[in-house]
């Protein structure tokens, strides 16, 4: 009976880990992070799945072995000298993420060969945001070596200098997904409406356009489907909520082969995530279906109800 280190992964999420100093309404904390975590921590509430990454002698021993424990798969992540990857964030009191400082550390040297080669056997991949030349590095050797799904997500930051390379990644990948701001950017669009506009006349698959805390917008075969979000009584870190929602995508898409229903249950992921500190809401979260899940959520938000409810009375 094979170990559960020699079982097959649905799913492979490839990018940074690191640790960040996140800054929220005059709190700060350090903390455990980065796009690949994050993605991860989420897929494996619907599917096996293994991260591919590298992280420097900084990083907390104790935390991979907690993702182990989660279900996070982690023979993907390379330990290597010096210091991991570093990002220092600060949130607007509109949930605006303002990346203050990076630091690349061990993250700078991750390459396609640090792909174990039993990873190449999983249904589906998810590439989160690193330079658009190591992402279509990526792409392109999961094209010749894997017939997965692959889903790719990029950063605000890289648009300035790569705008136009990460536009044609689009049509290379099977799942793209982007937040409002980034869209808007992306196509130097005047308003949101006009940059989902812009992408339905590129060549795409599935594109994902997510709106925090609204939820998103779904285009694939040329329908555009909105997808709302379910409404938490607090938000307080939204620090991957993106990777998250891209991650659960992903692994609700694999079970379901319905986008738009992958795009509600990744809303609600999302969601969830950002209701504490960093990935602590989602890290206990495994589920046998989705109809599981979405039970848990109903009644989830039928307890948000009912202490609002008491709250009220009280006041």
């Amino acid at each position: 009976m094979p170990t559960p280190r020699e079982l097959a992964m649905d799913a492979v999420t490839v990018g940074h880990a690191s640790m960040d100093r996140v800054r929220i309404s005059g709190r700060e904390k350090l903390q455990p992070g980065g796009a690949a975590v994050y993605s991860a921590l989420a897929a494996k509430t619907f599917c096996r799945c293994g991260i591919v990454t590298r992280v420097g002698s900084d990083y907390p021993a104790g935390f991979i072995r907690e993702l182990e424990r989660w279900g996070v798969d982690t023979s993907g992540i390379k330990r290597v000298g010096g210091s991991s990857t570093r990002f220092e964030i600060e949130y607007t009191p509109s949930g605006q993420a303002n990346y203050t400082g990076y630091h690349p550390g061990a993250g700078r040297g991750l390459r396609r060969e640090d792909i174990p080669a039993r990873y190449l056997t999983a249904k589906a991949y998810h590439i989160a945001p690193m330079s658009p030349r190591k992402q279509l590095s990526f792409v392109e050797y999961l094209r010749e070596h894997t017939y997965g799904i692959i889903s790719l997500n990029t950063h605000l930051s890289y648009f300035r200098n790569h705008r136009k390379e990460i536009l044609s990644l689009i049509e290379k990948v099977d799942i793209f997904t982007i937040n409002d701001h980034e869209a808007i950017r992306l196509t130097l669009s005047p308003s949101l409406e006009h940059a989902i506009n812009v992408l339905k006349r590129r060549r795409h698959g599935i594109i994902v356009v997510t709106l925090g805390m609204y939820g998103s917008i779904l285009l694939e075969d040329g329908e555009v489907s909105f997808s709302p979000s379910v409404v938490q009584s607090r938000v307080v870190d939204l620090t991957g909520c993106g990777d998250a929602f891209a991650g659960a995508f992903l692994a609700s898409y694999l079970k379901t082969e319905d986008a738009v229903r992958a795009a509600n249950i990744a809303n609600s992921v999302a969601a969830i995530n950002a209701s504490d500190w960093s990935f602590r809401a989602i890290s206990g979260l495994r589920f046998g279906s989705i109809e599981a899940f979405q039970r848990y959520v109903v009644l989830r938000q039928v307890m948000q109800g009912e202490r609002q409810s008491n709250l009220d009375s009280f006041y």
